[in-house]
């Protein structure tokens, strides 16, 4: 199983940034802005992920997260992302490979967020 572990410190730039651009309300919890519910997807695009660098596009196939608290500004979170299935389907278009992913977010050695992920990339496309 792949896995790649990675700090990232959630800033409130970074919250207000991402939920200008998805038009998202901004809430705050104890006077401190919280990220919305889809940003931790983003987390994991700050590094490079070994298992898709020769992907030259994906599509988003789906994604759920499940919260234990609420990402806020100033939280230091410890992740780590994991590839825990690869597989092939057949699509209108010629093979489909599609890659699930769990993120996982700790905030003071407590989970915080769980989010699932699945890519998709056409087998020996151009993409």
């Amino acid at each position: 199983m792949n896995r790649l572990v990675f700090p990232y410190c959630l800033t409130a730039e970074a919250i207000m940034t991402y939920g200008h651009s998805i038009a998202a309300p901004l809430q705050q919890v104890d006077g401190c802005l919280v990220a919305p519910p889809t940003m931790p997807i983003t987390f994991w695009h700050t590094d490079e992920v070994p298992w898709l660098a020769k992907e030259k596009a994906l599509i988003h196939g789906q994604q759920s997260f499940r919260y234990e608290t609420p990402l806020k500004a100033g939280d230091q979170l410890a992740c780590e992302l994991a590839l825990i299935k690869c597989e092939t389907k057949a699509g209108r278009s010629g093979q489909l490979i599609l890659y699930t992913h769990r993120l996982e977010c700790w905030c003071r050695g407590e989970l915080a967020v769980t989010a699932d992920t699945v890519l998709i990339s056409r087998e020996g496309g151009t993409n």
